[in-house]
């Protein structure tokens, strides 16, 4: 296990007494209930020393920010990307930054393609080759994300809990791996909040609410493309 040990200039994190404090994270997320409550969880952030609280709030607004799918344009996720990397300079922050971006960008430019639309003028490391490899069915990129291709069919399959499935295993698995170099650090803390985000969105998902979810994610494409009015 990799042990860091960040020493920020007001009072340190106590690490050891923060992590022991929470609950055991689940190895899946697919479970009935979050292991801590949202309260709980934010009363025992309130250990955090004053530069850890601020990065760790970072965290949490842009994982709030990222749930928030159907109301938001390629535009409003360029624009909030670019406002991330300039505020924010911790490494694995920035990770799980990108890693989501990258997730939006693929699943968009899958969505898009299935309309009959443009590709998605998003942001991220894999923009400009799904515009070069737009008509091969995964863009070329099912080597470094094996869940692509399983995506792609559970979305013309109008599979909507599935779709939903994939796109959280996918960023789980990473987070898990991550999470298993890491003992009673910053970065413990981090990974813990991004899989408790994870568990709380499954835990509210049922096939229902998903297909209303999808059904706004769709009225909101066409809305903006100008295909609907």
């Amino acid at each position: 296990m990799i042990m860091t040990t960040s020493s920020p200039a007001d009072t340190p994190t106590n690490y050891y007494s923060l992590v022991a404090s929470l609950p055991h994270m689940p190895r899946s997320f697919e479970v009935d209930r979050v292991p801590i409550s949202q309260a709980r969880l934010e009363q025992r952030l309130k250990l955090l020393g004053e530069q850890d609280g601020r990065v760790v709030a970072q965290v949490q607004s842009f994982l709030h920010w990222d749930r928030q799918r159907p109301e938001q344009t390629d535009e409003d996720v360029q624009r909030e990307y670019e406002r991330l990397l300039t505020t924010i300079d911790n490494p694995l922050v920035l990770d799980i930054i990108n890693h989501r971006i990258d997730i939006r960008t693929i699943t968009s430019a899958l969505r898009r393609r299935r309309l009959g639309l443009e590709p998605p003028s998003a942001v991220g490391q894999y923009v400009e080759k799904i515009r070069r490899h737009w008509q091969y069915p995964d863009f070329h990129l099912e080597r470094q994300h094996s869940w692509i291709p399983r995506l792609r069919e559970s979305l013309e399959a109008g599979k909507l809990l599935e779709v939903e499935r994939l796109l959280l295993s996918a960023t789980w698995n990473r987070w898990v791996r991550l999470a298993d170099h890491y003992e009673f650090s910053f970065e413990t803390i981090v990974l813990y909040l991004a899989r408790w985000e994870i568990v709380d969105r499954w835990t509210r998902l049922d096939e229902a609410a998903g297909r209303v979810r999808f059904q706004q994610l769709l009225t909101q494409t066409l809305e903006f493309t100008g295909e609907v009015g």
